[in-house]
């Protein structure tokens, strides 16, 4: 399955750099090019895709000042960052965490669970800016909203970039574009749905996920929360019955989702939704997340097995 990619324009100065797949650590970024600076919103995972983006967009970008917004804390977003020569933005607990993982320095961990991604180039680079609600860029005649999403959906501290006046939403990964399946493992189920109905309300004309093809309009937005529902409903289900995360997860039929990517996904969005099950703080770490994670990759191997 393959979509359109690589740096589209959606409006005037407004682009989209989209990668094919979407899958773990190919993420999409974007540019806003003004008559005196230009922003970046998200880097990459790996210097070659960072170089491609710099590369396509050579020539475009206006003056020598860049702000680069990141999303969130994941590498996918941020690993890049030091290559754009830019002055970072983000939300005040995405450079908390990305203090805390730098420490664990968990690009190691990352480069043994996925040995076949190129981590070249990765690096920890903490924002120069922080901010706790929004913040609001004006860029030649265009004014540009970045907000926090305001509690926990796809980590604990999401910010997406609206550009009204073009009608564009960058998402980040509060949105994964079908057939990219959702993950809220590091977040919530419960503020992922509500963070995809606040995005369907702004009524934008394009979201540009941070994974997966652009998306003209609001039904990929209720795709992806229409996953979340079903997942959430089949969990409780089964933890009524008192039926182990992992088990329960197996357990679901993944239906009109099964032809989606890295269906192992299920795993860490059952285990975040027994939870919140629980009772327990929307978005507080998991205290069995290494034991989540290893059955996640065990599931994925299930999958290429079958």
């Amino acid at each position: 399955m393959s979509w359109q990619s690589g740096l589209i324009e959606v409006d005037k100065g407004v682009y989209a750099y989209i990668q094919q797949r979407g899958t773990w650590f190919i993420s999409n970024a974007g540019l806003i090019v003004g008559r005196d600076f230009s922003i970046i919103i998200d880097s990459f995972t790996n210097e070659s895709m960072a170089m491609d983006f710099l590369s396509k967009t050579k020539g475009i970008m206006a003056g020598s000042t860049r702000l680069l917004i990141n999303t969130h804390y994941h590498g996918d977003h941020t690993w890049t960052n030091h290559l754009f020569n830019a002055l970072s933005i983000a939300h005040v607990n995405t450079r908390r965490l990305i203090e805390e993982e730098s420490k664990l320095n968990l690009i190691n961990l990352y480069k043994h669970l996925f040995p076949d991604v190129d981590f070249t180039g990765a690096k920890y680079s903490l924002q120069d800016v922080v901010f706790s609600d929004s913040i609001t860029l004006y860029i030649g005649d265009k004014v540009v909203e970045v907000r926090y999403i305001g509690y926990p959906a796809h980590t604990i501290g999401d910010v997406y970039v609206y550009v009204p006046d073009s009608g564009i939403v960058f998402t980040g990964d509060l949105l994964f574009a079908e057939p990219c399946t959702p993950f809220v493992l590091f977040g919530s189920v419960k503020g992922s749905i509500e963070a995809l109905d606040h995005l369907a309300s702004l009524n934008a004309d394009t979201y540009i996920p941070g994974h997966g093809p652009l998306v003209h309009g609001k039904d990929a937005l209720y795709r992806a929360r229409d996953y979340l529902t079903y997942i959430r409903d089949e969990a409780w289900k089964r933890f009524k019955e008192g039926m182990p995360y992992d088990r329960a997860a197996r357990d679901i039929d993944l239906e009109d989702y099964n032809n989606w990517f890295d269906k192992e996904r299920v795993i860490g969005n059952v285990a975040r939704a027994y939870s919140e099950f629980r009772g327990e703080p929307l978005g507080s770490p998991l205290s069995n997340l290494n034991e989540v994670v290893a059955e996640m990759i065990k599931y994925r191997a299930e999958v290429r097995l079958s």
